[in-house]
């Protein structure tokens, strides 16, 4: 116990006040700026090209594909990246055929009676842009701007080395590197066609799905996709296992804590929906097994938990970047560029966000604007694009 004149001494200490973190801003080497109106014409393409953190992110996930030892994983990840296209909708060639599935997909509670299979499968499958220019989330998530997927998934690839090593390293599993990195990249790759760049300088999300939100078409499409080019049993595994896998249900019962995985669940219901699409048997495929007349997950191995746990960052570039810088680039906007409605709603400010983002990142702005502040950000944002 801390004694009385020791206490009070505690107590009239001065109170820290906010830690001074490092700064970091005026150190960054940034490309010359561009004239407003110049950024505003600017092609998804022509930003993504322009930005060294993109092109960066893009070049290592192609070294990284080229790196695979498994053949079929290293050709199928190269795909993804150059060459993406979406097959599995090519077994239901008519309209007749899609609305015969969509009705399916509705009847056995994957999909929404109120949409239509040109809602759930917009065109375009077998001609989508690449990683290069996709953004990685809808218009309010995450590294929202041209190869915002790139940078994304090589960050995530690069979480997945590390877990890997450190399995290895702890305990001596002998866990496959090349699973997790191909399963990072494939399992977004659906997005290249589903956010479509739109004349506003913002893009089509994903359509609802299963539990009726758009968190999940992706990930039960890719699903889908490779159940249809019948790949081995556990890189589908990874694709359906990547989102919820660890989704914990936890509550208490007097003094103690009753933990329902629902995460378990989930990924079978993934797994399933993926099944119709693709006209398969999920447990002949190797990845249910029937128990009590359900079908049910069986317990997968480390290289599925890596694929999930690695996939995982976006919570602090959604909840923290996002949520912090796009309402002060909508300020900047405002202050600095002029921008009244309908500007702040349109391609003007959608253009200027997508370019201050591919060209920095939302984390980096981000972390200048809580360790340096506004204003810092402010002018950060003003050596990239000028007046």
């Amino acid at each position: 116990m801390i004694g009385d004149k020791q206490q009070g001494a505690i107590q009239t200490r001065p109170l820290p006040g906010r830690f001074p973190y490092s700064a970091f801003s005026n150190d960054l080497e940034l490309p010359a700026p561009r004239k407003l109106d110049e950024v505003i014409a600017m092609t998804p393409d022509q930003m993504a090209r322009a930005s060294r953190l993109v092109i960066a992110a893009y070049n290592e996930l192609l070294q990284v594909a080229a790196s695979l030892e498994q053949p079929e994983y290293r050709q199928l990840m190269t795909e993804c990246l150059a060459r993406p296209r979406i097959t599995f909708l090519e077994m239901y060639p008519s309209v007749a055929d899609r609305q015969g599935l969509f009705e399916e997909m509705v009847g056995l509670g994957f999909f929404n009676k109120e949409d239509g299979p040109d809602y759930v499968w917009p065109a375009g499958h077998l001609t989508p842009q690449t990683y290069l220019t996709v953004p990685s989330s809808h218009n309010n998530f995450y590294n929202a701007f041209p190869g915002g997927l790139a940078v994304t998934v090589a960050y995530n690839v690069r979480m997945a080395e590390a877990y890997i090593c450190n399995y290895r390293q702890m305990y001596g599993l002998p866990i496959n590197r090349g699973l997790p990195a191909a399963a990072l990249c494939v399992h977004e790759y659906p997005k290249v066609w589903l956010y479509q760049w739109l004349d506003d300088g913002s893009w089509l999300e994903e359509p609802r799905t299963v539990y009726n939100d758009t968190w999940h078409a992706h990930c039960i499409y890719v699903t889908a996709e490779l159940m249809h080019r019948r790949c081995d049993s556990r890189l589908v595994m990874a694709m359906a296992a990547a989102h919820q896998l660890s989704l914990l249900d936890a509550s208490m019962q007097g003094r103690e804590v009753v933990c329902n995985w629902l995460g378990l669940e989930r990924v079978a219901h993934f797994i399933k929906a993926a099944a119709v699409m693709a006209q398969v048997d999920a447990v002949d495929y190797g990845l249910l097994e029937r128990r009590n007349g359900s079908m049910v997950l069986t317990p997968v191995p480390a290289e599925q938990w890596v694929t999930h746990l690695a996939d995982m960052n976006w919570p602090y570039i959604m909840g923290a970047a996002h949520l912090y810088t796009y309402p002060a680039l909508r300020q900047i906007a405002a202050r600095d560029y002029g921008m009244m409605f309908p500007d702040l709603s349109g391609r003007p400010f959608n253009q200027l966000k997508n370019y201050v983002w591919s060209q920095l990142g939302e984390i980096s702005l981000y972390e200048i604007l809580v360790r340096e502040g506004f204003e810092t950000m402010r002018d950060t944002v003003l050596r990239l694009v000028a007046k």
